[in-house]
């Protein structure tokens, strides 16, 4: 990369700062989000406590991850390069306000990747834009699709006339999943789920995934769902048992990154005890 940035490598550095910046805004209601379980009435003190301990583990993981992203050199990069080039340039810049740009905060997320070797031989940067998320039957049946190929021991249905779709675990999991898809304000996607079983567990889960960090990503829920295949069997990333002290499974998800056995960082579900977030 020389000097200068050509017009592509200027949109891949703006596809950063856009991607940082929709983690900052998530990050401005992590208050609210916080003390929503005690403003809201609960069944029991326990409930209260659970749903507690769930807002501070998922804030958390978004604090973990906006501060991973903000450490990443491909951001730092970007934040030198716009430094220098204030420092050999501040005359008129003018001040950027969001207000004055709202298509920035419509769209999702912009993901580059950055393709050394481009057919023609010089160094350029390939932008792929993933478009915004909807919850028409189209873009339903492409997510499922695509989930399907990375899981196929379970099974995923959908019904276009309701926009409902059924997770069904494999039989050692015991967990049968519904998710209501609907678009909100702004047409934004919103996925509702619930569990046919009604059991202590399946209430649990319920909530931990009510609580998740992206919850208009219909991936994102797809993969946090399909980390629950083992539910039975898989023990705390904390404590290391599989039950707590009320003989509850782990049922809280964290995204986090896992040393392989090769050496390499790679990012994976860890599951936990409420008791233990």
């Amino acid at each position: 990369m020389g000097n200068e940035w050509n017009e592509a490598e200027v949109q891949s550095a703006l596809a950063r700062l856009h991607d940082m910046h929709i983690q900052l805004r998530h990050l401005r209601d992590a208050i609210p989000r916080l003390i929503e379980p005690m403003l809201v009435h609960q069944r029991s003190p326990e409930d209260l406590y659970t749903t507690f301990a769930t807002s501070v583990t998922t804030i958390r993981s978004d604090l973990e991850a906006f501060s991973a992203a903000y450490q990443e050199d491909r951001y730092q990069e970007v934040l030198r390069r716009a430094a220098e080039s204030r420092a050999q340039n501040n005359e008129d810049i003018p001040a950027w306000k969001v207000t004055e740009h709202e298509d920035w905060l419509d769209v999702r997320k912009v993901d580059s990747t950055v393709d050394t070797t481009p057919d023609d031989g010089t160094t350029g940067i390939d932008i792929a834009v993933t478009p915004p998320p909807t919850t028409d039957p189209a873009s339903l049946r492409t997510c499922i699709e695509r989930f399907k190929q990375g899981n196929p021991n379970i099974k995923v249905s959908l019904d276009e006339t309701t926009r409902k779709m059924k997770v069904a675990l494999p039989p050692q999991a015991y967990v049968h999943f519904e998710i209501d898809c609907k678009s909100g304000r702004d047409q934004e996607p919103m996925y509702t789920v619930t569990t046919s079983e009604k059991t202590r567990m399946h209430v649990a889960i319920t909530k931990a995934i009510g609580s998740r960090s992206q919850p208009s990503n219909l991936d994102h829920l797809l993969e946090m769902l399909a980390s629950y295949v083992d539910i039975r069997s898989r023990k705390c990333s904390k404590c290391h048992r599989l039950l707590d002290p009320d003989a509850q499974f782990p049922v809280l998800r964290s995204k986090k990154k896992s040393k392989q056995f090769n050496g390499d960082d790679k990012l994976a579900w860890q599951a936990y005890h409420t008791s233990c977030s």
